[in-house]
């Protein structure tokens, strides 16, 4: 987490409830930029998916290709195993940190049904969640702790994640095999500095309109996905081939130039080439 530029940094947690299966906390922090990148998340002990109501101020987040604004009244999920980026204004709310696999099975949901990030407004049977997370928060502490209660509010997120997936466009198992194909091909050739979308397209039989359609539900479009994939691949290198220089490793996972390595591995990690090999290290 930073300060916005130009502004002090206050920030404060309140832990309610706290156990294995879900932790709730009150939050409040000033204007800030918070980030969660590949490196947190392989820094976790455990997987969890994440679920804010804000009470007071917006939240603005990123979450791959998706952007969410979260005012005053409305609740949205995050699952903590993908990265994220979060601008906050002036923010107070309630956490909810729930064991990721125990909300897939109250859900009825494989991995792959999870959103990346989903809201939920105050409206239709969503209303029924943020309602009451709203009136959890005005409980004390030690009410929080209630396990009927938290089971029920274990159960309500569980139903609100499963509609929101019936409420996605199903995808064919063709248009899921082909997806393969192209990931299969761009990590096949991440070394390759000329891969470009249109030899993606080309080496896959595809038009660059069937391409970006086969991703147009996922998080990551086709350019994205081979810049993180390459990154990946040189977080790889940097840790487990300490003998190769950092030019070494930029040319070995297609990049460019050093210059371009740079940007997209700190655009990825928050981090530089150097840093991450030195805080991994």
């Amino acid at each position: 987490m930073e300060a916005l530029p130009g502004r002090p940094f206050v920030g404060a947690m309140e832990s309610c409830v706290e156990s294995d299966s879900i932790s709730i906390a009150r939050i409040g922090v000033s204007g800030t930029i918070s980030r969660r990148d590949p490196r947190h998340i392989a820094k976790s002990d455990a997987q969890y998916v994440l679920a804010y109501l804000t009470t007071a101020g917006t939240f603005d987040g990123r979450f791959g290709r998706s952007y969410l604004r979260v005012p005053v009244g409305t609740m949205f999920f995050v699952d903590g195993e993908r990265p994220q980026e979060a601008v906050v204004s002036e923010y107070e709310g309630v956490m909810v940190r729930i064991q990721r696999d125990l909300l897939l099975s109250s859900a009825g949901l494989s991995e792959d049904d999870i959103p990346h990030a989903r809201r939920l407004q105050p409206i239709g049977h969503e209303a029924l969640v943020v309602d009451y997370f709203q009136r959890m928060a005005q409980l004390p502490p030690d009410a929080m702790g209630n396990a009927p209660m938290l089971n029920a509010g274990i159960e309500l997120l569980a139903a609100a994640l499963a509609l929101g997936a019936d409420q996605c466009p199903s995808e064919s198992a063709a248009s899921r095999h082909k997806r393969q194909q192209v990931i299969a091909c761009i990590k096949a050739n991440l070394a390759d500095p000329e891969l470009s979308l249109d030899r993606i397209a080309h080496a896959c039989k595809l038009s660059r309109g069937q391409l970006y359609r086969l991703f147009a539900q996922a998080d990551d479009g086709p350019m994205q996905l081979l810049r993180r994939l390459r990154v990946e691949k040189a977080q790889k290198l940097l840790l487990g081939a300490p003998e190769q220089t950092i030019a070494a490793i930029s040319q070995a996972c297609g990049f460019t130039g050093e210059r371009n390595f740079y940007r997209a591995f700190r655009a990825e990690t928050g981090l530089t080439p150097g840093e991450y090999r030195t805080s991994a290290g």
